[in-house]
């Protein structure tokens, strides 16, 4: 009996898990991955083909159910099977390729775990990957792994408040986006473009360098090439809203308006695509960050009608923002809310509303104090003195 005779069924049973794939069926495609896996007499390099997809399939159920149960087969199936059938010294592009997707698992795996032990092992995976997949040899491969490592370093580093950590990360970006270019690979560029935003926001915002989100609000405008309204339109509002709270950190940082009033364009341009009822809890993040925004050019410019749209956009945030849903967020933006309620009290010299905002903090403090967040319970304390402080003034 030939090889290829003996092969044939575990042919069939590969394009069955194919098959099982396009149907969005991974667990079902793992198992017949697996199955045909085990089929005598397969060459390595074949059974490591069978068995790596069958930890793609598993990774792929866990990313799309959240079923951290099947990330973490597929992780023990990278790490005791699949990287032993592709040795670096025999198949180093095989390696490689295990590595990467070894890399991606623990990443997902660790973005929600509170640990941080899946995310340090993802970036030496990674660096792995990197060690035998170069620019000039396979250039968009290499830039792949760029990518995602700079991804995992983003979170690991802001999770840490590491800095250097931080930094690597542009690095990591900078890198992916000499081979990920606009002309070869636009869709890609925008996305490594995105992620390069994001970890430069935070650094921005943790080194108080007002060049840093200058450059994360270049990065975004860039995605915006390509992550079109037309083409990605749930993309293109997510874009928005990031670009928008990034001029609204700069524009904090300068004396004219411009920059927090094209912030605030920026999220409504957002929210004519992250819509309530297509996606409540994001249209319900976009108002709270708009409100932020109107919050700030009101003050800058000492403008009531600003200020009173900034409540009415918290207002709207916290209809999808509930203590049921997250108990967090919601103390936050009410917290917001309140704020904002209290400068617009003083310069109205409105005393309901200034009630209003003083009854908002005492819930956010009651709130804090029972999670045991005791920084926060005395920034939510401060702000309640001086609400009651407000009120009595107002009372004369």
């Amino acid at each position: 009996m030939t090889f290829t005779e003996t092969a044939n069924p575990a042919v069939v049973l590969a394009n069955q898990a194919r098959q099982a794939a396009d149907q969005h069926n991974y667990q079902r495609a793992a198992e017949l991955y697996a199955e045909a896996a085990t089929y005598p007499g397969l060459e390595k390099p074949l059974r490591w083909q069978y068995r790596n997809e069958q930890a793609l399939m598993l990774a792929e159920l866990g990313r799309q159910e959240r079923n951290n149960t099947a990330l973490e087969q597929a992780i023990e199936l990278y790490e005791k099977t699949v990287l032993e059938l592709a040795p670096k010294n025999e198949r180093p592009a095989d390696w490689a390729t295990t590595q990467h997707n070894f890399g991606n698992a623990l990443g997902l795996l660790g973005q929600r775990q509170r640990a941080t032990r899946s995310l340090e092992r993802a970036i030496v995976v990674f660096e792995n990957a990197l060690s035998a997949r170069s620019r000039e040899e396979t250039p968009l491969e290499w830039a792949t792994t760029q990518d995602n490592y700079g991804s995992v370093l983003g979170i690991l580093g802001q999770r840490r408040g590491d800095v250097e950590m931080l930094k690597k990360s542009v690095v990591a970006f900078e890198n992916a986006l000499e081979a990920r270019t606009r002309e070869l690979v636009p869709m890609d560029w925008a996305a490594t473009q995105n992620n390069l935003g994001t970890v430069l926001m935070v650094l921005g915002q943790r080194e108080k360098d007002p060049s840093l989100l200058k450059r994360s609000a270049e990065a975004y405008k860039n995605v915006l090439k390509e992550w079109t309204r037309k083409r990605v339109p749930l993309n293109w509002a997510t874009t928005f809203n990031n670009l928008g709270t990034v001029l609204r950190l700069l524009g904090e940082t300068r004396k004219g308006p411009r920059t927090l009033e094209q912030s605030v364009a920026a999220f409504r341009n957002a929210l004519v695509e992250r819509t309530r009822a297509m996606v409540p809890l994001d249209w319900a993040m976009t108002q709270n960050n708009l409100g932020a925004a109107l919050q700030s050019l009101g003050k800058r410019q000492e403008n009531v009608s600003l200020l009173e749209e900034a409540v009415t956009a918290y207002e709207n945030a916290l209809l999808e923002i509930t203590p049921h849903k997250s108990q967090m967020n919601w103390a936050m933006t009410l917290a917001n809310l309140a704020a904002a309620r209290m400068t617009l009290a003083e310069w109205t010299r409105d005393i309901d509303v200034a009630a209003m905002a003083l009854s908002e903090f005492n819930d956010v403090v009651e709130f804090f104090r029972q999670a045991s967040h005791a920084q926060y319970m005395e920034l939510a304390e401060d702000q309640r003195k001086k609400a009651q402080a407000l009120v009595l003034a107002l009372k004369g």
